[in-house]
């Protein structure tokens, strides 16, 4: 079967592979769509996002892995134990499967799992010939991680329930209440995401920071209230202005920003939720922290987050098909690569590969 597959660091072919085996407990989808995740290019770049992100730790990444967890597909074949059913469906699929004895398992922290396995991360799986992800013909997924599809959702939006049930979590870890004002650090596909959900939570006063004067339009387009181009405008002054001088309540951070730019305006009692941390040093003024202001990183979602995404999703209340740009076939794999890697000459934000 074709399949993108990265050797190491930069190095991405599209090839034919084995197939995978089908294990009892598992289905084998069909891949129609996969998306290509912020994380698959710091990945395609020697990062280990996931380790980095959810462990606080540098991790080398296994030879040839087969990228892609924002899946969808039909299920071409079950295993003995899976479900028949599911046979000739639609589904979404939940990408990570956590070992349930670790101490985070046993206290309802699955996303905080040190032995996940994780489709296209190359996590959790010991060592094989080939790590198997969604940017293949086939993949193997545990039977009990996939979610037939209603009929009014399209197979592209469904890859989108994976970033969004990463935003549910974030904007969960925020504590966001009805009212408050909401400042979001990038408008790539979780900062896009982000304006909506939080939308959908009640919060007001919706600010949206970026570089791209073309992503922030389609955050304006998707809800947000204010948006701030930060070559040309100054953040701290916007929000200041927007909020009377009090703040923003919450900050989602998309980027990782650095922390003395975020705190100095971050209202008293508010929240600072950063989704992607950097092997880098801060500078920090204890002062920046006092009124009982809280940063702290968001990791992945829990299990039980994924059915808010999908409620999210399918009420329209979220919305993906306004992010996708870019829809290309497996063979055009190393292109889909280079578009995500270069948004700003792509005007890429999000894509999708369909093998």
């Amino acid at each position: 079967m074709k399949a993108i597959v990265l050797h190491e660091k930069e190095k991405l072919s599209v090839e034919d592979v084995p197939e995978p085996p089908l294990e009892r407990d598992e289905v084998m989808l069909r891949v129609t769509d996969c998306g290509i995740c912020g994380s698959d290019i710091r990945y395609f770049h020697g990062e280990n996002p996931w380790a980095q992100h959810t462990l606080g730790e540098k991790r080398e990444n296994p030879p040839n892995i087969i990228p892609g967890h924002e899946v969808a597909g039909v299920v071409d074949d079950v295993g003995e134990d899976a479900d028949k059913s599911l046979l000739g469906k639609r589904v979404a699929v939940l990408s990570f499967k956590v070992d349930e004895t670790c101490y985070w398992c046993r206290r309802g922290e699955r996303q905080l799992c040190p032995n996940t396995q994780h489709m296209g991360h190359g996590a959790g799986w010991g060592e094989q010939k080939y790590y198997y992800g969604g940017m293949a013909e086939y993949v193997p997924v545990w039977a009990d991680h996939v979610f037939p599809l209603p009929d009014h959702v399209p197979n592209s939006d469904a890859t989108l329930l994976d970033p969004l049930g990463v935003v549910v979590h974030a904007v969960g870890r925020s504590n966001i209440a009805p009212g408050e004002s909401a400042l979001i650090m990038g408008t790539g596909v979780l900062g896009l995401l982000a304006v909506q959900t939080l939308r959908a939570y009640g919060a007001t006063n919706i600010i949206c920071a970026d570089l791209d004067d073309m992503h922030l339009d389609k955050g304006g387009k998707l809800g947000a209230d204010r948006t701030v181009n930060v070559r040309t405008q100054d953040l701290k002054d916007v929000v200041r202005q927007a909020t009377q001088g009090i703040g923003a309540r919450v900050i989602i951070d998309t980027v990782g920003r650095p922390l003395e730019e975020l705190l100095p305006i971050l209202a008293r009692g508010g929240r600072l939720v950063t989704l992607a941390v950097h092997d880098r040093a801060e500078n920090l003024n204890q002062m920046w922290i006092a009124g009982e202001k809280l940063a702290m990183t968001s990791a992945n979602f829990k299990y039980e987050e994924y059915p808010i995404a999908m409620e999210l999703l399918y009420s329209g209340r979220v919305q993906a098909e306004p992010l996708i740009t870019h829809r290309l076939p497996i063979e055009q794999g190393v292109e889909a690569f280079q578009a995500a890697d270069n948004k700003a000459e792509s005007g890429a934000i999000k894509v999708i590969i369909n093998p």
